[in-house]
């Protein structure tokens, strides 16, 4: 029930914009009785941060099934793949940012959203990919999580800066910046070693 108050007020807030969006219509388009709305939300406010949390987890949600799809020791496919997820997270197929940044600049929220983001993204990748790769291949670079986020924050204004940019282009860049090892690997031979390396 509290999935569907989100979604419902996902919608009206980029359609309609938070401020003229009000919990009635909320509970309207959810399908459910205003007094039902107040049973899991307090205010609008708390809606609003529900909203806000629920983009969050759409960014690390895309990561994660990044991280599950990767084939072991390609490293050149699944670096673009991981570009084209994040282009795919920010960007419509036209083109043009994704609802959802309309709904943070009216609150205000973008540079929040955008640490916080980026924070769970980089948590993500150094959980789940850093540590397998560093176990076939040598990480040439210090503060890795850190050097993580600022590559994540320069790929999002790379793609807002330059909209032409290519995946391939900003995945030569990512490489450069990271010094990761492009060369391809074969699967280690025995069944339960580490799942891929990924980045």
């Amino acid at each position: 029930m509290p999935g569907d108050i989100v979604l419902a007020a996902r919608l009206l807030f980029e359609r309609d914009g938070v401020k003229k969006t009000t919990l009635t219509a909320v509970a309207k388009e959810a399908g459910i009785t205003r007094t039902l709305l107040y049973y899991y939300f307090e205010d609008k406010d708390a809606v609003v941060q529900a909203v806000v949390e629920d983009y969050v987890e759409d960014i690390v949600e895309s990561v994660a099934t990044w991280n599950e799809q990767r084939v072991f020791g390609n490293t050149p496919d699944e670096l673009r793949k991981c570009v084209a997820t994040f282009r795919h997270v920010l960007y419509m197929s036209s083109g043009e940012p994704r609802p959802m940044f309309s709904v943070l600049d009216e609150l205000g929220m973008r540079d929040e959203f955008a640490a916080k983001a980026v924070r769970e993204a980089v948590d993500c990748i150094c959980r789940n990919i850093v540590s397998e790769y560093t176990a076939y291949r040598t990480v040439e670079i210090d503060l890795v999580p850190e050097t993580f986020a600022l590559v994540l924050y320069g790929v999002v204004g790379l793609m807002k800066a330059k909209p032409d940019i290519t995946d391939d282009e900003i995945s030569r860049l990512i490489a450069q910046t990271l010094r990761v090892d492009m060369r391809v690997l074969q699967p280690p031979p025995w069944s339960e070693s580490p799942r891929g390396d990924g980045v």
